[in-house]
């Protein structure tokens, strides 16, 4: 047990020599920086997901239902959604779901329905996607899920 601690030390360490007695040399300063820069240190890794939404947004499927959302604007934390029989505002607030950054969205709709959304999870896939996780009813299952992309 103690060698295989040992061999998987000097592994994990790479001890720094190669088999031929000379020292293995290191990335030159271009891969070294390279190598450090992590996927978290693009552009919309080190935006919120309110900052990165904002824009007009397409639903990716074609509304079937009177209920359905077609689209979406978000401003400044402001939302507004539209769909054949709908037509709603809401507010995006900041918030985490389980150390993530997942701001909730609240809907209300002329009319009173809003075809079981009310107040959802807002969460993106690049700065192209966006999904809305719906709360649904209370007492409920959930609601439903609304994919959008970023219209042009």
């Amino acid at each position: 047990m103690a060698v295989t601690s040992v061999i998987v030390g000097l592994v994990v360490s790479g001890c720094g020599n190669s088999d031929d007695g000379e020292k293995e040399s290191k990335p030159s300063g271009g891969a070294t920086s390279a190598a450090r820069q992590s996927p978290s240190s693009s552009p919309s890794a080190q935006r919120t997901i309110i900052e990165r939404s904002a824009g007009s947004w397409k639903s990716i499927v074609a509304a079937k239902s009177d209920d359905a959302l077609a689209t979406l604007t978000i401003a400044d934390g402001e939302v507004t959604a539209k769909g054949p029989k709908l037509d709603c505002t809401g507010t995006l607030k900041p918030g985490q779901e389980d150390g993530a950054d997942a701001p909730s969205l609240t809907l209300s709709c002329e009319g009173g329905s809003d075809g079981g959304r009310g107040r959802g999870t807002v969460q993106m896939k690049g700065d192209d996607a966006l999904a809305i996780n719906w709360d649904g009813p209370e007492g409920g299952f959930g609601g439903p899920i609304d994919s959008f992309r970023r219209a042009s």
